[in-house]
């Protein structure tokens, strides 16, 4: 795709130009995200503490066979008193076993200890909603279509 630019007149600033590209434009995209960045630091207390090294502590959970290969586990994050689960995922032999429902239960006293009151996880429609409504999950956001004929389920749970 060849960039093409458009140009604007505002009436408060100097014309602009708008530029629409394939290219990655990694400098401006890093210029983008980190005046994002220093924007939320300056009227969220939260964005701005979330930067410290220590302000975000891995979770994680791993299943292994006695041979010591990886099996699945539960790939997770606290801050902000927020259990932050990225994955969860288990060999299929292992599944239905009751192996995720201790994931998650050790998942959430590990957080709790640590101040979370709260979980949040997203799932697609072809993955486990199911699995997670049973825990105690709810849905507080859901996004048709991505990818075409799926959803994108939101959920969080509070204890």
């Amino acid at each position: 795709m060849n960039e093409r630019v458009f140009h604007i007149e505002l009436p408060a600033a100097a014309a602009v130009t708008v530029h629409l590209s394939a290219d990655p434009a990694a400098e401006a995209a890093a210029a983008i995200h980190e005046a994002i960045k220093a924007f939320n630091d300056r009227v969220s207390p939260y964005h701005l503490a979330i930067r410290r090294p220590d302000a975000i502590t891995p979770l994680n959970l791993l299943v292994r066979d006695r041979q010591g290969r990886l099996l699945g586990g539960l790939i997770a994050s606290t801050y902000w008193q927020w259990l932050d689960i990225d994955d969860l995922w288990l060999d299929e032999r292992i599944r239905r076993q009751g192996v995720g429902r201790f994931l998650m239960a050790r998942a959430e006293e590990e957080a709790a200890a640590r101040g979370c009151r709260r979980a949040q996880v997203k799932t697609f429609s072809f993955q486990a909603l199911d699995f997670y409504r049973k825990l105690g999950f709810r849905v507080v956001g859901e996004l048709r279509d991505y990818p075409p004929g799926a959803v994108l389920y939101w959920l969080r749970k509070d204890w």
